[in-house]
């Protein structure tokens, strides 16, 4: 036999166990060569517990599983305890091999009743009677060394030792974690860079695909008629900030030199959200300019918005959205309240951030810092990460179509498709382009039907004295922003912000009289 010893107590070790570990105040053995099934042994001390060793090892029992098929009081080196043997099953997760799995397990009780020894053994089936037999001959060879106050700070000390030691690997995983993480975002990041950028099949092909996923060939014809002519928008990388004129969504717009970063009725700076070069746009509808930029703009909780349209032949200016944007407008909402009198955003009288505010005659406010005129935006929410340029696509679109009277559009009904989702599910899955979010112009999207938004369209039309653009049916999808992706825009919980025209207003370039809302059901 060997002597194996820590601080505190002592074992004597069967040389079979050629692997010997001692560490912070514990000891464990292993048979060479290490596999899932090497015979292996530990031997440790701890403070004692609040519950009676008997119920403590009862409740231990409990949440190591398996089944127990012997427990005995027994004594070794002087010490009273207990001892018990429980049948498991353990696989070796690399050749699938199965085998009946024991576990022996001891506890004794110091004669001052403050340490606790704990030991272990496992072993498959085959070496049990081998192993147990050793086992008790091994707790027999139990000599303490330290007793009392002097093994409690030996103790201590080792467990402030395995703390420091566990911290260290802790703080290791996390590291890998993190570079785990990190890899697989740029691993997911290049897949989908090189799925955007793939060529996509041709939409008869791409339809025929959807009509089959949702076994519905024989009524592929009519379904032809009812999905949408869209355009499919997603980003394909970084806009380079030097070009102006680019599709793109996020970062900051193009402007005319003689146009304004545009500014709600309080004055704060709506924030931009993304611009369409309309020359890239394939398949637009006849009433849409050919050429053009046209650039989006959201204000307060989505309750204001703006479409700027700007003429091929201007000269843009470029402009940046500053990286203290965000901070700046968190402080400015922290110095304004609503004046429910005025209809409007007042000044509180409060000094945040070093900004101080100016109103001038119409009401409007204007923020500084150091007599500098600082750009406030109206939400602290709606900033971008970066700015993506984006890449067209033909597409079609489909209604969703939940099941119901009240959601089942007409034309499925018609052609005798009671539940119709699956179909525009398979629609939408078949004309995705890559992983990020998809955009679009054009058609129809969420799960509310064309005639439904249409509505909200012409209510809002309505409301707003434009009675010659007020019919529901002039309505249409113009764009639709959607959240995440590299620009991560998040709209009202990752919904899609979907911005309407109406025909007598887009065949005059006139995009002032918009409709917009956050679908995020």
């Amino acid at each position: 036999m060997k002597l194996v010893e820590t601080p505190e107590f002592s074992v004597e070790a069967n040389p079979m166990f050629e692997n010997t570990r001692v560490f912070a105040g514990s000891i464990a053995l292993r048979r060479h060569p290490e596999t899932a099934f090497s015979p292996q042994m530990s031997v440790w001390s701890a403070k004692r517990e609040r519950k009676s060793p008997e119920k403590w090892l009862s409740d231990r029992l409990k949440d190591d599983g398996g089944k127990i098929i012997g427990r005995e009081a027994v004594t070794f080196a002087g010490m009273p305890g207990e001892m018990s043997k429980v049948k498991d099953r353990l696989q070796d997760w690399e050749t699938k091999e199965k085998r009946n799995w024991y576990r022996l397990r001891a506890l004794l009780v110091s004669a001052d009743g403050s340490t606790w020894y704990h030991a272990t053994a496992m072993v498959s089936e085959p070496e049990l009677a081998e192993i147990e037999t050793d086992f008790k001959r091994l707790l027999e060879s139990l000599h303490l060394k330290l007793k009392g106050n002097a093994a409690n700070e030996v103790r201590a000390a080792a467990e402030a030792e395995t703390a420091a030691v566990v911290e260290k690997l802790k703080d290791s995983m996390e590291k890998v974690s993190a570079i785990r993480i990190q890899q697989s975002q740029e691993e997911r990041r290049l897949k989908n860079a090189a799925a955007v950028m793939a060529p996509v099949a041709g939409i008869e092909e791409r339809f025929n695909a959807a009509v089959a996923d949702a076994g519905l060939q024989d009524k592929r014809e009519a379904l032809r008629l009812i999905v949408m002519p869209t355009v499919a928008m997603v980003e394909s990388n970084a806009a380079d900030p030097e070009i102006t004129g680019l599709s793109r969504i996020g970062g900051g717009p193009d402007l005319p030199a003689d146009t304004d970063w545009p500014r709600d009725d309080n004055g704060l700076h709506l924030n931009y959200l993304a611009q369409i070069n309309l020359a890239d746009v394939p398949d637009r509808p006849e009433e849409l300019p050919a050429s053009g930029l046209i650039s989006f703009f959201t204000g307060t909780d989505y309750t204001d918005w703006r479409v700027l349209y700007t003429p091929a032949d201007a000269t843009l200016t470029p402009y940046t959205v500053s990286e203290d944007a965000m901070d700046t407008a968190i402080s400015v909402s922290q110095m304004i309240v609503w004046d429910s009198d005025l209809k409007r955003f007042v000044p509180n009288g409060q000094a945040v951030d070093g900004l101080s505010v100016s109103t001038d005659e119409a009401g409007r406010l204007t923020f500084s810092r150091d007599g500098v005129p600082v750009r406030a935006f109206a939400s602290e929410y709606e900033f971008s990460r970066s700015a993506q340029t984006l890449r067209f696509e033909r597409s079609l679109s489909a209604p969703f179509g939940q099941r119901g009277p009240n959601n089942n559009p007409r034309a499925y009904a018609d052609i005798g498709i009671e539940d119709p989702s699956d179909f525009s599910i398979a629609v939408s899955e078949r004309f995705k382009i890559g992983d990020g979010p998809q955009h679009q112009m054009f058609g129809i999207t969420g799960v509310r039907d064309l005639a439904a938004i249409q509505q909200m369209a012409a209510k809002h039309a309505a409301q707003s004295g434009w009675s010659d653009i007020s019919a529901p049916d002039g309505w249409f999808i113009l764009v639709k922003l959607a959240s995440g992706g590299e620009a991560d825009f998040n709209f009202s919980d990752h919904g899609d912000y979907v911005f309407m025209i109406n025909r007598n207003d887009a065949v005059r370039a006139d995009f002032s009289r918009v409709y917009a809302f956050v679908d995020s059901g």
